[in-house]
C-alpha cells in the first residue's frame, strides 16, 4: 500500500508547485505590502510541506493500509452530492437545492431518520436562507421554493 501513498504524495506534491506558480503570477509583493498572490503562495507552500512530509513517511514505514475497504464510500458521496448541488443550484434556485442537499446528505450519507431528516432540512434551510439572503444580503440563484 506505500506504493499507493507515494502516488498520491507526489501527486500533493504536483498541485502544490502548480499553486505557488500561480500565486506567483498574480503578484507576491513583499512581506511589508503583500499581493494577491501572498497568502496562496504560503498556503502552497505549507501543502508541499504537508505532501514530502506525508511521502517520507510512506517510504519509511511499513505500515497497513491507511484506508480500510469500503472506508471511501462515505467520502465518495459526499462529493458525488456537492458536485450535484453546484450543478442544479442555478436551475433550482438555492433554497431547493439546499433543502435536497442537507436532505440527501442526513438520510444517505449520515442514515439519520426521515423525521430527523425532514425537519433539519426544512429547518436548516430557513437558516440558510435567512443568513445569506436575508442578513448578507447575496444575490443567490432564486429558484422553486424563493
Amino acid at each position: 500500500m506505500n506504493r499507493i501513498e507515494r502516488r498520491a504524495a507526489a501527486v500533493f506534491l504536483v498541485i502544490a508547485a502548480g499553486a505557488a506558480v500561480m500565486a506567483m503570477d498574480i503578484g507576491f509583493g513583499n512581506f511589508m505590502v503583500p499581493g494577491p498572490g501572498f497568502f496562496p503562495f504560503w498556503l502552497a507552500v505549507l501543502m508541499a510541506a504537508v505532501g514530502l512530509l506525508y511521502y517520507c513517511r510512506s517510504r519509511t514505514a511499513d505500515t497497513a493500509p491507511t484506508w480500510a475497504p469500503g472506508a471511501l464510500t462515505r467520502p465518495a458521496l459526499a462529493v458525488i452530492l456537492v458536485l450535484v448541488f453546484i450543478g442544479i443550484i442555478d436551475s433550482l434556485g438555492f433554497c431547493t437545492d439546499a433543502l435536497f442537499l442537507l436532505a440527501a446528505w442526513l438520510g444517505i450519507i449520515e442514515k439519520k431518520p426521515w423525521k430527523v431528516v425532514s425537519m433539519v432540512a426544512v429547518a436548516g434551510t430557513a437558516l440558510l436562507y435567512l443568513i445569506f439572503v436575508q442578513i448578507l444580503q447575496l444575490p443567490l440563484p432564486r429558484g422553486l421554493l424563493l
